[in-house]
């Protein structure tokens, strides 16, 4: 009987604790960028030349953000920004440096770090390159299980990076285009 009972409590946690899922392009999307910032010279300019650096979420252990995923969500992001074109002029290359994560917690912080190189396509130039790092935090407030957190923790942090780049593309970026051409 006694055994029966602690199976039925590792039963509870598991059940509460669940499987890891990955972090979704979706959830990871900017949807929201103002265009009116963006120089219209470049519209359609960016296309993406490779994603490294991300890890296959291995659903008895933790939440990570794949190379796919985030490649997809940078992919609507830009298009969502009117910057993307599967031909573009320039070529993002985009390398996932680091991923901090914490193992449990109420609280969990994510810090992605990323590194965007944005190259002239017909020269092979670096016209552009910045490393970002972006924390999130997700709550039990936002989710109870502490595997969802982590998952929210990551796509928060993904898409808090991607957001950083677009602002970026507001601002050092079109300068830097304009004096070049």
């Amino acid at each position: 009987m006694k055994y029966i009972k602690i199976l039925f409590i590792i039963g509870l946690l598991l059940g509460f604790s669940g499987c890891a899922q990955k972090a979704l392009m979706q959830n990871m999307t900017v949807k929201h960028i103002d265009k009116q910032t963006l120089d219209l010279n470049y519209k359609d300019a960016i296309s993406i030349q490779s994603t490294s650096g991300g890890t296959e979420t291995n659903a008895a252990l933790s939440s990570q953000i794949d190379n796919d995923e985030f490649k997809k969500a940078v992919i609507a992001s830009l298009i969502n920004a009117g910057l993307y074109s599967k031909d573009g002029k320039y070529k993002l290359k985009i390398e996932i440096v680091d991923i901090q994560q914490p193992s449990f917690g109420f609280d969990m912080t994510v810090t992605m770090t990323v590194k965007y190189t944005l190259l002239n396509y017909e020269d092979k130039s670096i016209v552009f390159q910045k490393t970002i790092k972006s924390p999130y935090t997700a709550t039990v407030s936002d989710a109870f299980a502490g595997v969802k957190r982590l998952q929210l923790a990551n796509e928060g942090s993904a898409k808090e990076n991607i957001y950083k780049l677009l602002k970026e593309f507001q601002t050092s970026y079109w300068k830097v285009i304009n004096k070049i051409y």
